[in-house]
């Protein structure tokens, strides 16, 4: 219910109520979230978000890389903020992600 309360909010289908947008919702594709993230980005349109977001540096997205789960298989260290993190790096190794004012350094897990 919460993202079709937010699909409702960024007007992106034609449903005028919760309970209309609720009985379409298995007729819901990408393209409308997508949509509706952009909107709630301030984008007219998810091309024009998404170019944005491609013109950024692959670690700009790093924090939601990892909401998503996409460093699953590393190990992770948690810092209370960056400079911690850049100083365990320094003595570790690894990748450090910045996650609001906190950061962490990701290492690969070994495969043994």
């Amino acid at each position: 219910m919460p993202v079709l309360r937010r699909l409702l909010a960024a007007k992106i289908t034609r449903a005028a109520r919760l309970a209309d947008l609720h009985a379409l919702r298995d007729d819901l594709q990408l393209k409308h979230l997508l949509a509706m993230l952009a909107a709630e980005l301030g984008y007219a349109s998810w091309d024009a978000c998404k170019a944005d977001i491609d013109a950024c540096p692959a670690a700009a997205i790093d924090r939601y890389r990892l909401d998503a789960g996409a460093f699953n298989d590393f190990e992770k260290n948690w810092f209370a903020n960056e400079h911690d993190a850049l100083d365990w790096q320094r003595a570790h190794g690894g990748y450090i992600v910045r996650y609001g004012a906190q950061a962490l350094a990701i290492l690969k897990r070994d495969s043994a």
